[in-house]
């Protein structure tokens, strides 16, 4: 269900895209949606104030469920969502931009980021954040923790030299008053609540480049 919600989405942005010659696919450092059984939601107050439960955590890291990241938690800011009727919405960051992946506690900080302004497209019952491929996420900073902690997420975004992140979020069917679609949501104050996922990702060049520098540092140990 969440692997074909994104899916979908990414489609219709793609379809809907030009198409540039450089256009890459993605490398997903780490995927992360609200924990099993809790009450992970997204919230809209029909005043143009979405937020999340905080109740968040990372599935997987570059792909796997056994990369030390995951059950980290991640932290999302509340946005304000702004736009004409039947035109593309926006999402803004509300006070804090920083979003932030700590343990499963939130006692230590493992990755920090600041998050820039980003669309939001609906289709129907559901919606995706920030589908554009580009620079959302910048100013990362993996701290000591976040080195220290063995991932290999995080060991590619500090060999690749703290480089910029696309940031993806799908918005699952939701409920509440007024909620008929996404849209009229949005458009009409609705109330609503619903399930969602996100990723963060880097170009697929960098993480070639990054396997190339590793294949050489190991004929150089193999060398000695």
């Amino acid at each position: 269900m969440r692997t074909s919600l994104i899916s979908a989405i990414a489609l219709t942005v793609a379809l809907t895209s030009p198409m540039l010659a450089d256009t890459v696919t993605p490398q997903q450092v780490l995927t992360f949606s609200p924990a099993d059984g809790s009450a992970g939601e997204w919230y809209y107050n029909g005043a143009g104030v979405l937020s999340f439960d905080q109740d968040i955590v990372v599935d997987s890291g570059l792909n796997s469920n056994y990369d030390a990241l995951v059950g980290a938690h991640v932290y999302l800011p509340t946005f304000q969502v702004s736009g004409i009727p039947g035109q593309p919405y926006s999402l803004t960051p509300l006070g804090n931009s920083q979003i932030r992946v700590t343990s499963a506690d939130n006692s230590v900080v493992y990755m920090t980021g600041t998050l820039a302004i980003g669309d939001l497209g609906t289709m129907g019952t559901v919606a995706g954040g920030y589908t554009e491929f580009q620079a959302d996420i910048t100013d990362i900073v993996i701290t000591h923790e976040g080195a220290a902690l063995g991932s290999a997420a995080l060991a590619i975004l500090e060999n690749l030299g703290f480089p910029s992140l696309d940031f993806d979020l799908a918005f699952s069917g939701g409920s509440g008053v007024g909620y008929h679609s996404f849209a009229d949501m949005l458009d009409r104050g609705g109330l609503g609540s619903g399930g969602f996922s996100g990723a963060m990702s880097v170009p697929e060049p960098a993480t070639i480049i990054l396997l190339g520098l590793s294949g050489l540092e190991l004929l150089r140990r193999r060398r000695r």
